[in-house]
């Protein structure tokens, strides 16, 4: 009796265990290898323009989201320190009827009133998206380094131009969304991977880590008061950019992974989703980090930034 008791346990453990793996399964496949007809029409305007706000787009993933947008038939407002006046020529000869207006602005050293001037000289257009991408480790060479050897400027600069700025930018900007909404708006905010924490690269982490919680508390905040505005922490893993040539080959492109953005929000607004990891093998990655052993995790991800660092001498001595 006892042993047919344990048997049927087992095999009732078994089928709930073979149940979620097939359910777990079948959530990933719709999530990531459905392709919407018509994404984002829920933040489109009817009758003209909606625009989209790009933090960091002359190059990048903040570039190819500007590109995607466009084919969308949005408005995109894009800026960045430098590499404007050529990302804007880009885009007009590949959508000469495209509604795009560049600004080239600093965003690391941009005070409160400097970024409260870019939003009036864009206020009157009907913003519906904004997409807070830029950031990157604004450190003298080498930008990869034990946090021991950081400098106070360094420090100072990757908060300001990663935590600061896109935390004052959607202050500023959460008013605009709100009045625009039609139905809704949506706020996208770029994080990393490497927001779980990785050597070499505490500070530039710790603002990741940052925008995830911004992110997600904003997200929350929007659902308990009922407003209509959308938000969602977009999470990349290595990609192929302007500014990272060093990644793995598996990795994306940044038009790949702006495409995967862009086909993967509505779902995961759908589903109630603080957190998008856009493209599937980042998704798989990011899964099996939580299964690791912490000793696998310090190896690994400091074997990776090591890689990354010896690269990047190798083409410093190259030039």
């Amino acid at each position: 009796m006892v042993t047919s008791t344990l048997s049927t346990a087992g095999i009732l453990t078994l089928y709930t265990v073979l149940l979620v793996a097939t359910y777990k399964i079948y959530r990933f496949c719709t999530f990531y290898f459905h392709v919407p007809a018509h994404p984002l029409q829920l933040y489109k305007r009817k009758g003209g323009a909606s625009w989209v706000i790009i933090s960091g787009s002359s190059g990048g993933i903040g570039y190819a989201l500007a590109h995607q947008l466009l084919s969308l038939g949005f408005g995109v407002i894009i800026f960045a320190r430098e590499g404007v006046n050529d990302a804007e020529n880009r885009l007009r000869k590949d959508y000469p009827l495209g509604h795009i207006k560049a600004f080239t602005f600093n965003c690391a050293t941009a005070s409160v009133s400097d970024i409260q001037s870019l939003v009036n000289d864009i206020k009157d257009l009907p913003i519906t998206i904004l997409i807070n991408n830029v950031g990157s480790v604004a450190m003298a060479h080498p930008a990869l380094r034990p946090f021991a050897n950081f400098d106070a400027n360094g420090i100072d600069a990757t908060i300001a131009l990663n935590a600061r700025f896109m935390t004052q930018l959607t202050r500023l900007t959460l008013p605009i969304l709100q009045a625009n909404a039609s139905p809704r708006s949506l706020i996208l905010n770029l994080s990393s991977a490497g927001r779980v924490g990785v050597p070499y690269l505490s500070v530039y982490c710790a603002t990741k880590a940052y925008i995830s919680a911004f992110s997600a508390s904003l997200a929350r905040e929007c659902r308990y008061f009922n407003t209509p505005i959308d938000c969602l922490t977009i999470v990349p893993a290595e990609v192929h950019t302007d500014g990272n040539k060093y990644a793995a080959a598996s990795s994306p492109t940044a038009k790949q992974f702006a495409a995967d953005v862009v086909g993967r929000v509505d779902e995961a607004v759908r589903r109630k989703m603080v957190e998008c990891v856009p493209y599937w093998k980042h998704a798989l990655q990011d899964m099996a980090l939580g299964w690791l052993p912490e000793e696998v995790v310090v190896r690994e991800s400091a074997k990776i930034t090591e890689r990354m660092m010896m690269l990047v001498e190798k083409e410093m001595k190259k030039n």
